[in-house]
């Protein structure tokens, strides 16, 4: 700023403290901004601020009743350790369950105050090929719609194979399960923790594996920090307050921007924080050189996460329309109902709002309705537009008796959950009337800086803004193997990536790609993923493939080399163990391939892969 003029009040100013150090500290004249006309800017965004915990937050003195007031909300309870007497209680004795797909027979049980599950098949003469158990450590979900179950493997996390429904009251087997059963051996993404465990401590480039512990601060659940971003610069100033201004209390226009207040952020950085974990897409995309531990709240989502979808095309509205009256079909034209934000803002009230009906117009994360008060509270919430009179239904109609004039029972409907049994949710789209057509708005069409893609949290206030074109190449990819349609789209990104930014990974990864299968060039393939790996990256499919385009060449002890690094890095993937035990025995080493296999499936005796590569081994060692 000009250093010949006098900071005005709220105003703030740069002070580099450390030349070592170089850190960027933001201090604001006199702690807080008014309000008024103003939009204010929430100085924990930055960087260099600590996170402290929840713990932190809720002290006596501070946030205590808020703190303990949210502990039993769905979101303070979003993760729990699976040792609680609440999630015991669903198993009071053991609970089988069987996938004729795949022969195989799960079981939940409780043993001296623990909670496992198990895993076994059956052989033609009802006898056990195997039999293996792990004890649950954690517990995610809710009971809107039900539990999944969490373990771990050293520094590794996993998913259990069996869910309990909430809604039916029944373990079956988890979302995902019925179409790829993957035993005990799906690891967890940081992606998918952070949205039920506010404070994950992911290791680098390991997706699936944590720290230990894994989780800062010994913190489950949605934290206070998930919502408010880190809390260090707030714990500062306001210990500092209490000698300098000891008992001082805001004003009625005054924000402390210490630490983001969600209810003072303009409405599309509000609900970019619910969107982060409450809305899909065809892709979510990581922009390049960050992760999904990058975003902070008060930012806007898309500096750090892009989410693309496919459009509905003109020649499909009467297709779309159709479905809003049927039961969801899971990848059907219909947005699933965890889509939350772009659902809502189909609906009526949205856009007579301009974008003032958000998230927290109805949803109280501090102080959700008690059980039993939902109705009432959700009715409140319409009525702070609406009046008692806006329902066109006389009171005595039948119809409007038998919700008890609940509006959200006739304008939000319940419906199945598409590709997750037992569940139904709330559609966040508000209609008039049950099967009302899409508004225009539902057939917005792509912008031409992402052709037939359409990016949902496009930024609206930076005209102009592209999305990177790593993040593109990534889009493309991932919405391609949804509909083949757009592969050419993501050859063309490439091509011109290829020559853009030849040297990035994820570039030399795809370029790699594309020479060993479509191709048949294992000695440009090679190249590629040799380059790549040089270039840091470290994805399980690098090594494979790296590994492949090896052996290709008949260089099998190179091969060996790098599928040793890639398990050395990934000791739970079974496709890279199964390609390195392949390669042991290619290359005259059986013996060190079945002592992988068996080390390997003394965790994991159900993965069907290694199963398989035993079998061939045992084979191969017994033959004359």
């Amino acid at each position: 700023m000009n250093a010949r003029r006098k900071p005005a009040k709220g105003e703030y100013v740069h002070f580099s403290l450390s030349k070592s150090k170089k850190t960027l500290f933001l201090i604001a004249v006199w702690g807080s901004v008014s309000a008024c006309g103003q939009t204010p800017i929430f100085r924990n965004t930055d960087l260099s601020v600590a996170y402290v915990g929840s713990k932190t937050c809720a002290e006596a003195g501070c946030h205590a009743d808020i703190g303990r007031d949210y502990l039993p909300t769905p979101h303070g309870q979003s993760m729990t350790m699976a040792n609680i007497p609440s999630d015991l209680a669903r198993v009071p004795k053991p609970v089988t369950v069987f996938n004729p797909k795949n022969n195989r027979y799960y079981t939940v049980y409780q043993a001296n105050g623990e909670l496992f599950q198990s895993a076994y098949e059956l052989d033609k003469n009802g006898k056990k090929i195997y039999s293996i158990q792990h004890k649950i450590d954690y517990v995610t979900g809710g009971e809107s719609v039900g539990y999944t179950y969490l373990f771990r493997v050293g520094p590794w996390i996993m998913q259990a194979p069996l869910s309990y429904y909430a809604h039916s009251g029944t373990w079956e087997l988890s979302p995902g399960y019925a179409a790829d059963d993957v035993g005990f051996t799906r690891a967890i993404t940081t992606g998918c923790l952070l949205c039920h465990n506010g404070q994950p401590e992911p290791v680098a480039k390991r997706d699936g594996m944590f720290k230990d512990p894994p989780f800062r601060f010994g913190e489950l659940g949605v934290s206070c920090e998930s919502c408010h971003g880190p809390g260090a610069l707030h714990v500062q100033e306001m210990e500092a307050q209490k000698l300098t201004r000891p008992g001082h209390v805001l004003g009625p226009h005054e924000v402390d921007t210490s630490i983001v207040n969600p209810a003072k952020l303009p409405s599309r950085l509000a609900d970019d924080i619910c969107q982060e974990c409450h809305q899909a897409g065809d892709a979510q995309v990581v922009y390049p050189g960050k992760s999904v531990m990058d975003y902070r709240p008060g930012t806007p989502l898309a500096n750090t996460i892009a989410i693309v979808k496919r459009p509905i095309k003109p020649e499909q509205r009467e297709e779309a329309n159709r479905l809003e009256t049927n039961s969801p079909i899971r990848g059907s034209l219909e947005q699933p109902l965890w889509w939350k934000n772009s659902t809502l803002e189909l609906s009526r009230c949205y856009q007579a709002s301009h974008g003032q009906l958000t998230c927290s117009t109805c949803h109280s994360i501090h102080h959700p309705p008690a059980p039993g008060d939902e109705k009432a509270a959700y009715r409140a919430a319409c009525l702070t537009c609406h009046t008692v009179k806006s329902c066109t239904l006389k009171p005595e109609d039948a119809n409007r008796v038998a919700v008890a004039d609940y509006c959200v029972e006739c304008h939000m409907e319940k419906r199945p959950v598409a590709g997750i049994a037992h569940s139904n949710d709330t559609k966040h789209r508000i209609v008039r009337y049950p099967g009302q057509p899409l508004p225009d708005v539902a057939f917005e069409q792509p912008e031409p800086d992402l052709p037939d893609l359409l990016w949902m949290n496009r930024p609206a206030d930076r005209a102009g803004q592209r999305m990177p074109d790593l993040a593109q190449l990534e889009a493309y990819f991932t919405s391609a193997r949804k509909d083949p349609t757009l592969w050419p789209l993501w050859f063309r990104k490439l091509d011109e990536l290829s020559k853009s930014q030849p040297d990035d990974p994820t570039v030399l990864n795809s370029l790699g790609a594309v020479a060993l299968a479509e191709r048949k060039d294992n000695a440009a393939a090679e190249d590629y993923f040799a380059r790549a790996l040089k270039q840091g990256s470290e994805e399980p499919t690098t090594f494979l493939n790296l590994a492949t385009a090896l052996a290709n060449r008949n260089e099998g002890q190179e091969a060996e080399s790098v599928l040793e690094r890639g398990v050395a890095d990934y000791p739970y993937n079974g496709t890279l163990t199964a390609q390195l035990a392949r390669q042991y025995a290619m290359d005259g080493q059986v013996w060190r391939a079945r002592k992988l296999v068996q080390d390997y499936r003394k965790l994991f005796p159900e993965d069907v892969l290694l199963r398989q590569v035993e079998k061939r081994l045992n084979a191969a060692a017994s033959a004359p």
